[in-house]
């Protein structure tokens, strides 16, 4: 199964501190769980057929075991709309879809296949995506 990964307000939230960018709670046992579970690709505007865009993205937010695992997900490419990525049988992590993304998920089917997550509010919002994530 394929699983898609969004990255700003996933694995990237606000820091209840300060307010600004920080790597969310969990983010690290996401990747571990689903690398060894799933075939994981990217679906974020930070990589648009380059994961390296990606990683690099992270940089600032994280260490290189983090960085390591980041590393091994796929690159995918969209145009417009990340729906056109989406393959396969597949769960897509993202916070925030646009109103043509809910509407195609919708007109096909698979609106119950977006997970929503949003660490900008809840930096611990990842635990319970893990833990379905497990029970699939």
């Amino acid at each position: 199964m394929n699983l898609f990964i969004d990255i700003d307000g996933v694995l990237l939230g606000k820091s209840p501190e300060n307010n600004k960018p920080a790597l969310a709670n969990y983010a690290k046992d996401l990747l571990e769980y689903s690398l060894g579970n799933f075939d994981c690709y990217w679906l974020t505007t930070h990589c648009k057929g380059s994961a390296e865009t990606a990683v690099d993205y992270l940089r600032a937010y994280a260490d290189d075991e983090f960085l390591s695992l980041a590393e091994k997900i796929k690159p995918t490419n969209f145009k417009t709309f990340k729906v056109e990525a989406l393959f396969g049988d597949f769960y897509w992590i993202d916070d925030q879809p646009t109103a043509f993304e809910f509407q195609y998920l919708d007109e096909q089917g698979l609106l119950d296949r977006w997970l929503q997550v949003n660490t900008r509010r809840d930096m611990n919002d990842l635990a319970s995506i893990i833990d379905f994530l497990k029970s699939i």
